[in-house]
């Protein structure tokens, strides 16, 4: 599954965006837990843009 530029930012925004909703309407010992999910499907997605333009570039 090879995904563009675009579309990594375009899904990094959703989960930030949900991520945002599910903070404000978790307790804070879930923030926690939910923000190192977030971090780490943002450093794996910045790594497969990473790889992806080393790639093809």
């Amino acid at each position: 599954m090879s995904m563009s530029h675009d579309q990594v930012i375009k899904q990094m925004r959703e989960d930030l965006e949900q991520l945002g909703n599910e903070v404000r309407n978790k307790p804070t010992h879930e923030t926690r837990n939910i923000l190192v999910s977030a971090a780490s499907g943002a450093v794996f997605a910045l790594a497969v843009s990473w790889l992806a333009f080393r790639i093809w570039f």
